[in-house]
């Protein structure tokens, strides 16, 4: 059995993918909720590349999908931003 784990970023601060779904249709990008969790993955399976690529190491293309949709690796994600977000100087 697979175990088929989504990320939803709800917090104060969060949006669900439906949240986000209709916030995108109602500014006029026509969407639904798997194609927001859709172009969320394609986002951390870049990141997880991009990192893996940085640091040597050799994944393959399964892998590097598995990790991009992995919980842990995209709240880690996330909590970098935050954290670079709090140091920037635009704040």
């Amino acid at each position: 059995m697979k175990n088929k784990k989504y990320v939803t970023v709800k917090s104060e601060e969060g949006l669900g993918l439906y949240d986000v779904a209709n916030i995108m249709t109602k500014s006029g990008h026509k969407m639904n909720h798997s194609t927001v969790r859709n172009i969320i993955n394609r986002s951390f399976v870049k990141i997880a590349e991009n990192i893996s690529k940085k640091y040597g190491m050799e994944h393959s293309n399964e892998d590097i999908f598995n990790i991009a949709k992995s919980p842990q690796f995209q709240e880690s994600v996330i909590e970098l931003l935050k954290r670079k977000n709090e140091r920037s100087p635009l704040n």
